[in-house]
């Protein structure tokens, strides 16, 4: 509990995370002021290009914070005074990796809060602005920073962490005036916990990668896993079904098209079952199980510097 606690405060301090949360909530909450040629068809735009961006926002800050988290350990030489203790291999790869989890569940909290909201606001006509969900929703990430620059400087709070945590707890007060008065599109909350499931997967192949490469190469091999997982039904999908070797290759790498389900919300009573989502879940669960065993095997035989 005490490494995955470090872990994750280790990773609320790097600027890149906050960026990248803060820079997701503010892209997802202007979707309906940037679509501005939508066919009539705004809600769909808006819940697609709001689950993308939390898609990719995750992935990106999972593979970073995963990386991040271990990475820094090996090549610091601070992993040889930690395991110098009675912390086993093991227990401390796992905690790593829950203290990444971590932070992906306040990111997806924040994101996932912004696409329900918004949803909602795509749904107001064209000509008028819903200034009681898009006001407070707005005026969220500024008051997060400016109160953590107060902090910052009366206090002597690291910025970094105090706004994040900031920009989480002030959407959450967001989020229930908004559940209060009815302006929230659950039908929505599926989709966005499917994008949650797969930040997780990449998050455990990250730190899997990290065990044996450094910080870019590891990145760099998660954005082609990524890119390939996209496509694999279009690539493998016919051919799996009469060759072993390929179906072998095709059940192997993670399909993210199980975790991508904005089409199925097309239509203003569409919904994704959560019968579906315990079943994705359990294929992520998985996914997590096969990562992180392989890491943890790998991580066995890391030398540690002095």
């Amino acid at each position: 509990m005490a490494v995955a606690g470090l872990t994750t405060l280790e990773a609320l301090r790097q600027p890149f995370l906050l960026f990248l949360t803060a820079s997701c909530v503010i892209g997802i909450s202007l979707m309906p002021i940037l679509l501005l040629h939508t066919m009539g068809d705004a809600p769909k735009l808006v819940q697609d290009s709001a689950l993308a961006l939390h898609f990719v926002g995750g992935l990106l800050l999972g593979g970073y914070a995963a990386s991040a988290a271990l990475g820094r350990e090996i090549r610091r030489g601070t992993l040889a005074t930690v395991l110098s203790k009675p912390v086993n291999r093991s227990t401390f790869f796992l905690a790593k990796f829950a203290g990444v989890a971590g932070v992906l569940i306040l990111f997806s909290v924040a994101t996932s809060i912004a696409t329900l909201l918004t949803a909602h606001m795509a749904d107001a006509p064209s000509n008028a602005f819903d200034f009681a969900t898009g006001g407070p929703l707005y005026l969220a990430p500024f008051a997060a920073f400016i109160l953590a620059g107060l902090l910052n400087y009366f206090k002597h709070r690291p910025f970094v962490s105090t706004a994040f945590v900031l920009l989480v707890a002030f959407m959450v007060v967001v989020f229930g005036v908004a559940a209060a008065s009815g302006n929230v599109v659950w039908r929505v909350l599926p989709a966005s916990l499917l994008i949650t499931f797969a930040t997780f997967v990449l998050a455990a192949i990250a730190i899997a990668l990290i065990t044996r490469l450094d910080l870019v190469p590891t990145l760099a091999v998660c954005t082609v896993i990524f890119l390939v997982g996209l496509m694999t039904d279009y690539v493998l999908g016919r051919a799996a079904i009469a060759n072993r070797w390929i179906s072998f290759v095709y059940k192997l790498i993670p399909n993210w098209q199980h975790f991508w389900l904005a089409d199925a919300l097309t239509g203003e009573n569409s919904t994704i079952p959560w019968r579906y989502v315990g079943w994705a879940g359990i294929y992520a669960t998985f996914y997590l199980i096969g990562s992180l065993s392989l890491g943890i095997l790998s991580f066995r035989n890391v030398e540690t510097k002095a």
